[in-house]
């Protein structure tokens, strides 16, 4: 028996997401060659696949990447949460680099790692062959983007944090020669300063640095915004002082987009940190 229309279309539209998991980020003429679907089919469930929330189109590539790869996981909340947040973060990224000229990343936290999940450094005037790309992961320990969520989080999710990733040596703590004291302390001087900057390049060259702030979904920290330059140029000092304000205010928009509105950030009884 033929397979009916709706049906079809469920096996179409699961064939594109399958192909995005196994082939990564991939434009319209290679999903219309790997897939077999015709262009025109192909636009249209990549239309509603977006407008659901399971894939997105690269800000700064214009290729389509799926969300549920992006999550590790094909759970509902997490392909809900990513779309979410690229979505309330693509025109305050856009505008932040159009103030500023420098490329901005969107990073959230998953299973110990930063992952960039979009960029506007193709909108960017200063290109550089060492910019991370999306779909990039980044140690939670090293990256601005890392230092900036783990100073949003409490001592007792810090502690889980830390306790979870002990058995996975490229991402542990002692990879980075670090002890709790260390790191509380180097989080208590992000707090104060207000951003988090890279605590070592993962360029051969080493030319870029980057600040970042948390980003919040009501009073949970879920990954970071982060501006990047070519550390030559500046210190992190001087790059914070022109350009931090903006970078915060970018941040508090996306974060109050995705509370409707409200920002409900922990208080500072949630940071009673141990520093014995």
């Amino acid at each position: 028996m033929e397979a009916l229309p709706q049906t079809r279309a469920v096996h179409r539209a699961l064939d594109v997401l399958e192909f995005l998991a196994t082939n990564g980020p991939c434009e319209l003429h290679r999903l219309h060659k790997g897939t077999g679907l015709s262009k025109s089919t192909l636009r249209r469930l990549l239309a509603t696949l977006m407008e659901r929330r399971f894939i997105r189109l690269g800000l700064s590539d214009g290729l389509y990447r799926s969300n549920i790869a992006a999550s590790n996981s094909s759970h509902a909340e997490m392909i809900v949460r990513i779309g979410a947040l690229v979505e309330a973060a693509r025109p305050h990224m856009l505008a932040l680099t159009r103030d500023t000229e420098w490329p901005v990343d969107l990073h959230i936290y998953a299973s110990g790692r930063m992952r960039i999940l979009e960029s506007t450094y193709g909108q960017s005037p200063f290109p550089s062959s060492n910019m991370l790309k999306p779909d990039t992961e980044l140690s939670v320990f090293a990256a601005a983007s890392g230092l900036a969520y783990l100073a949003a989080l409490s001592e007792a999710q810090l502690t889980a944090l830390i306790d979870t990733l002990k058995g996975e040596k490229s991402v542990s703590l002692e990879r980075f020669g670090l002890t709790l004291p260390v790191l509380i302390s180097d989080l208590v001087n992000i707090r104060s300063a207000g951003f988090a900057t890279r605590r070592q390049s993962r360029t051969s060259a080493g030319d870029r640095n980057a600040i970042a702030v948390a980003l919040y979904d009501g009073r949970q920290p879920i990954g970071a915004l982060a501006i990047s330059w070519k550390r030559p140029l500046m210190n992190a000092s001087t790059f914070a002082a022109r350009h931090h304000d903006r970078l915060k205010q970018a941040a508090n928009a996306i974060s109050a987009s995705l509370q409707g509105g409200e920002i409900d950030r922990p208080g500072t009884e949630d940071y009673a940190w141990d520093y014995s």
